[in-house]
């Protein structure tokens, strides 16, 4: 992907009376054509200033803002605006106007014709989940749920690159919220647009964003993808916006099996004879062993109560002795395993790469481990007065001997 929005050095001040004020300082962004974007941070962070500079609402008072390569300084104020899609958490219907009318304010402005128009209306409004109907109702028949989906597909109509949300739901309540916030990623993937999202939320970050650009103070305090930011936070100031419960699950969530799979796991070689497999597993203390190729490929597993009755001092080959081992790719999610070991009832899983070779091995006793060290350490459990003794259960007054 090419960057399509480029921040350069980008500061900004703002002189109030004789006081000179830095609101952004020396900001570098890159944001690739296609990505979701949130800009988080707290008040007085200069998250919405950053935003405002992309349609030239804002300039910079130095460095240099580009997108698809040309300054927006070179661009026309109100044509710049028309090419990219704006949400506030106002919404900004024109009450005057059908829903019709306000959809498709931009593409009448460029000169769309009324047949091309009104498809784009029927088509946006579809795929908010709203009646056609509604094209003919006035802003002030809708809820205001209905009104901010009004207000995102309206960002849309004109088949802008880019769209800026500027905390566009803070003021809906929480399931209406959740229900746009669905809305909007959906209409982001299957359109395939540039958006920069503005937002205080950490959930909210978390579940819309393909990267999230973490501001303090006017400065770029980290920017990378959300897996990036929740498994390695740059510094406290990122860990406490994030949130003690939020990390703990993170780790759980998108650590890969690979963090805790067992390396080397006893494995024998196809050609091997079942006399050899029988000792290795008597060796090894193991009751199953993973059967590789020449080239370490997984082929399946051998199991020692499967093998009771077979005569092993016949060097018999171990070929057709096998059976199937379900594996999991070296980039599973732990969280995913967790599926496979609990809910699927697997003893353990074998790990392989993308060649299909064996390289590590899933167990319970791992899994517990993992689960005790995310969600569990911290666990310190109350006094209740009881002392259990050689399995004698006696009460603080009793003499415990």
């Amino acid at each position: 992907m090419s960057s399509l929005i480029k921040l350069k050095d980008i500061n900004k001040y703002y002189k109030v009376g004789k006081e000179k004020f830095h609101v952004l300082k020396s900001l570098n962004i890159n944001i690739e054509e296609g990505d979701f974007v949130m800009i988080m941070g707290k008040s007085g962070s200069g998250k919405t200033t950053l935003m405002r500079m992309i349609n030239r609402m804002l300039d910079p008072t130095s460095g240099e803002l580009t997108i698809d390569g040309k300054n927006v300084k070179d661009f026309n104020e109100v044509e710049l605006r028309r090419k990219i899609g704006y949400v506030i958490q106002q919404i900004g219907l024109m009450p005057h106007m059908t829903i019709y009318e306000n959809i498709t304010m931009v593409p009448k402005l460029l000169k769309w014709s009324n047949e091309k128009r009104r498809e784009v209306a029927e088509k946006l409004i579809k795929m908010v989940e709203l009646p056609e109907s509604f094209l003919d109702r006035y802003p002030s028949e809708l809820s205001g749920g209905q009104q901010q989906r009004i207000g995102v597909i309206r960002a849309l109509a004109a088949d802008q690159d880019i769209v800026l949300m500027d905390e566009p739901f803070g003021a809906l309540d929480p399931l209406t919220r959740e229900s746009l916030q669905s809305v909007v990623k959906n209409l982001q993937k299957k359109m395939g647009k540039t958006f920069v999202f503005v937002t205080h939320d950490m959930d909210e970050a978390i579940k819309l964003a393909d990267k999230i650009a973490i501001m303090d103070k006017g400065e770029l305090v980290q920017f990378d993808t959300v897996e990036n930011i929740l498994l390695n936070p740059a510094n406290d100031f990122v860990k406490n916006m994030i949130g003690e419960e939020r990390l703990s699950e993170a780790q759980f969530d998108m650590n890969t099996v690979e963090s805790i799979m067992l390396k080397n796991p006893i494995k024998i070689n196809i050609n091997s004879n079942l006399r050899t497999a029988i000792n290795m597993m008597h060796n090894n203390r193991v009751d199953t062993l993973f059967v590789v190729d020449d080239n370490e490929v997984l082929l399946g597993a051998l199991d020692a109560f499967a093998l009771r009755n077979v005569d092993y001092k016949l060097g018999v080959s171990i070929s057709d002795r096998i059976k199937r081992a379900d594996a999991i790719p070296v980039d599973t999610k732990i969280k995913a395993a967790l599926y496979y070991i609990n809910d699927l009832q697997h003893r353990n899983l074998p790990v392989i790469d993308d060649e299909g070779r064996l390289v590590g091995l899933i167990t319970r006793a791992a899994m517990v481990d993992c689960l005790y060290h995310n969600f569990w350490s911290d666990y310190e459990p109350e006094d209740s007065g009881v002392v259990v003794t050689d399995g004698y259960v006696a009460e603080d007054n009793d003499e415990v001997r």
